[in-house]
């Protein structure tokens, strides 16, 4: 009877930290707080560009975004709402009123909000309302998926118990599920994906694996950058069946079918559109150019003038820039695109800065052990669970580190670091003698 219950109170305690983390949701969802989603009286704006604290384009957004949450995710949800009114896809970066047609951003989340609205309009609901619902269920649902993940790797379920409870109480969730961004229906697919891919590294299942390619697939046209995550997948694909070249090429199909099927119509649009191929987006040139400033040394406007000057698009100048660099200054520039950048990814908790509270205080400073505990973990571990889970991270972090990065960014990685936590907290709680509940 004791041993029945030793073994259920991992799942029990799981139970508990879905129920808080519902509890949680909640009260972020009435109350409501953080004062990005506060709204600026119209009067009062307007008072604010006469004074030249803001211009009348920054004014416009502001107009909108409180009920947003930031800039972009106004513009995401605008962006649906002419897809489904004119029948036009674009993204209108600059705030035009016009209808635009371009492939700026990857149609995976768009998508989502067109049928969110869909829903709103046959309910007669408000649209935001239905967004921060449907975040709200897909970030409990990582909670749960980061115990699921962990138990497929590790026989201690104690493991995933910890990293569900690390990001159940994580700050960041709390915040964006209220937002109409990326961040919350990207963490969630990616960690399906991961899900599903061990699922199908378990049974060999054709179906499974396909289903891997579908939502992995589906996850890059969410956030792109994850796209060379792919290649640890074929490697420990590799290694399973090391002498079976059959099972590689095999399943190598079945992936290539998955992404055939979820980007092939993206890729077909782009060409009948714009006579060019297109695969994921086009303004990768102006993620280039905001992460080639090493440490903000320089006036980003003299980069402007400078770009314009020689006729350049953001792309070409960055390049050009980040190769000067690298050529003048070796070192800085080295510095810049590993340790710099890493740290502008994990330095806070992004969100935070919208709170008032003296727990924001020890909030960060958790986020950053947490953060400092992965990387560690990382480096010295040499269980091969736990290298697979530092390659996703390191892999993450070297590809995202070539672009710009912002603590937003570094937060859709956090499940991946939780789990390190959550097998790095379990191991030396066993070491310091609690084997009989922390070890199976």
């Amino acid at each position: 009877m004791k041993k029945d219950i030793r073994l259920r109170l991992p799942f029990y305690t799981l139970l508990g930290i879905l129920i808080v983390s519902f509890a949680l949701h909640m009260y972020f969802l009435i109350d409501h707080p953080g004062s990005n989603f506060i709204r600026i009286p119209t009067e009062q704006l307007e008072q604010m560009v006469e004074q030249g604290e803001i211009d009348e384009y920054t004014a416009t957004l502001k107009e909108h975004t409180w009920k947003y949450g930031s800039r972009d995710a106004y513009l995401y949800v605008k962006m649906a709402n002419q897809l489904l009114e004119h029948g036009v896809y674009g993204y209108d970066t600059h705030n035009t009123g016009e209808i635009v047609k371009n492939a700026f951003v990857t149609p995976g989340y768009p998508l989502i909000l067109v049928g969110l609205i869909v829903v709103a309009e046959i309910l007669n609901a408000d649209q935001m309302s239905i967004i921060k619902l449907f975040n709200m269920f897909l970030s409990i649902g990582t909670v749960l998926l980061i115990f699921l993940i962990a138990k497929k790797l590790f026989p201690n379920p104690w493991i995933g118990v910890v990293a569900s409870g690390i990001y159940a109480f994580y700050f960041p969730p709390l915040h964006y599920f209220r937002m109409a961004l990326t961040e919350v229906p990207g963490i969630f697919f990616f960690c399906l994906s991961i899900y599903i891919f061990l699922i199908a590294l378990e049974t060999g299942k054709k179906r499974f694996h396909l289903l891997f390619a579908v939502f992995f697939c589906y996850t890059v046209l969410i956030r792109p950058v994850i796209a060379p995550l792919v290649m640890i997948g074929f490697i420990v694909l590799c290694m399973k069946h090391w002498r079976d070249v059959k099972k590689w090429i095999e399943v190598g199909l079945i992936w290539f079918a998955g992404a055939l099927l979820v980007m092939g119509p993206w890729v077909v649009r782009n060409y009948i559109a714009f006579d060019e191929f297109i695969l994921l987006s086009t303004h990768s040139g102006n993620s280039w150019i905001a992460g080639s400033n090493p440490y903000n040394l320089y006036d980003f406007r003299d980069y402007l003038q400078e770009m314009e000057k020689l006729g350049m698009d953001e792309k070409e100048y960055a390049h050009m820039k980040i190769m000067e660099g690298f050529q003048t200054d070796f070192g800085l520039w080295l510095s810049w695109f590993t340790v710099g950048k890493t740290y502008e990814l994990f330095k806070i908790p992004d969100g935070i800065y919208f709170y008032s509270h003296w727990l924001l205080t020890y909030i960060k400073k958790i986020h950053q052990f947490l953060v400092i505990l992965a990387l560690i973990t990382a480096i010295v571990s040499r269980k091969r669970e736990v290298m697979g889970i530092s390659a996703i991270l390191v892999t993450y972090i070297l590809f995202s580190n070539l672009f710009l990065t912002i603590p937003r960014y570094g937060f859709f990685i956090t499940p991946i670091i939780f789990l390190l936590c959550g097998y790095a907290i379990c191991t030396c709680l066993g070491i310091i003698g609690t084997k009989r509940w922390w070890r199976f």
